[in-house]
């Protein structure tokens, strides 16, 4: 275990649990993890899924037996965030310990470490051709890897604080980021230019998706709301208001027609993206959650929290 993880982890013995009412719709939960799990993805036909975590270890599992199928060690401290490429043949890592790892989810062995940026790595994104990785740091800066060789093909500068999330256009053509700053910038991937800025109205963003259209951006983060962003023009066009505390992780449905949020109120929430109500709030977890994801056939919510669990549920 490296220095900030012994400096800052907790032993399992001394995490005391509160016990809460799991919700029906709760299919199953994945433990193996030893400390807070911080980023899940599925991969892109759902059977599997990609998990990091305070412990330092990537893991790979299976979704319908809920079993580990390989436990990748190598970042020196703990994991921020995954990815799953879209062909499912790489997984990506990012760490505080400032590097990107490049893994062989088959065999979980680590075929790139990609060294760049200079502090925590927290967010990792594989571009919808799987040919790019697009990470983002505390560094202030955005780096373009090539997934092949792991080398890094272009910064991309112009964030004056701390940069917390990341994500591509599903047309591959834009980026969107956001973190510190109370504007959320988009990117033109061929140039490497910052082609716009939209007021986030929030002193943090944890988080920034496209809908599967691109014709919307979601932003959430430290006002406790999900912001529905009008992706040509910046306007908001609804809050997603329901979420008592910070907003970790959001993401929409591969239709389009939902989204999934998680927050530090230790609840998972499920949004109708044209009417802006909240169709479900799951409970489960006993401390803040982390990330969320969608299953590629709309049936299932991933969510990992600090009470070191990945909860699977069904979308109602």
């Amino acid at each position: 275990m490296g220095f900030l993880s012994k400096l800052f982890g907790k032993k399992e013995e001394e995490l005391k649990r509160p016990q809460v009412r799991e919700d029906e719709n709760l299919v199953k939960t994945l433990e193996g993890h030893q400390d807070r799990v911080l980023g899940v993805r599925f991969s892109p036909d759902g059977s599997k899924l990609v998990s990091g975590s305070f412990d330092e270890k990537v893991m790979i599992w299976d979704v319908s037996s809920g079993s580990a199928l390989h436990t990748m060690s190598g970042h020196e401290t703990w994991v921020e965030c995954v990815d799953y490429s879209p062909a499912g043949d790489r997984v990506a890592s990012g760490s505080t310990d400032s590097t990107v790892r490049i893994w062989d989810p088959s065999s979980g062995a680590c075929l790139h470490v990609c060294k760049g940026h200079d502090t925590a790595v927290r967010m990792v994104a594989f571009s919808p051709d799987g040919k790019k990785l697009a990470s983002c740091s505390r560094d202030t800066t955005i780096r373009i890897w090539d997934v092949e060789t792991g080398r890094e093909e272009r910064t991309l500068r112009g964030h004056t604080s701390y940069i917390e999330c990341v994500a591509w256009s599903n047309d591959g053509k834009k980026l969107v980021s956001c973190g510190e700053e109370p504007i959320a910038r988009i990117w033109d991937v061929e140039t490497g230019s910052n082609t716009a800025n939209y007021k986030t109205q929030d002193t943090l963003s944890h988080a920034v998706c496209f809908s599967p259209d691109d014709s919307l951006i979601a932003l959430c983060g430290r006002d406790a709301k999900v912001k529905l962003v009008t992706a040509s023009s910046g306007e908001i066009r609804s809050v997603l208001d329901g979420h008592e505390d910070g907003v970790r992780s959001v993401c929409f449905s591969p239709d389009g027609k939902k989204a999934a949020s998680v927050a530090n109120d230790e609840s998972v929430r499920l949004w109708d993206v044209a009417t802006g109500r909240e169709v479900h709030c799951y409970r489960g977890h006993v401390l803040e959650v982390q990330s969320v994801d969608i299953s590629p056939d709309n049936r299932l919510i991933v969510s990992a929290s600090d009470d070191r669990k990945i909860k699977l549920w069904k979308v109602v």
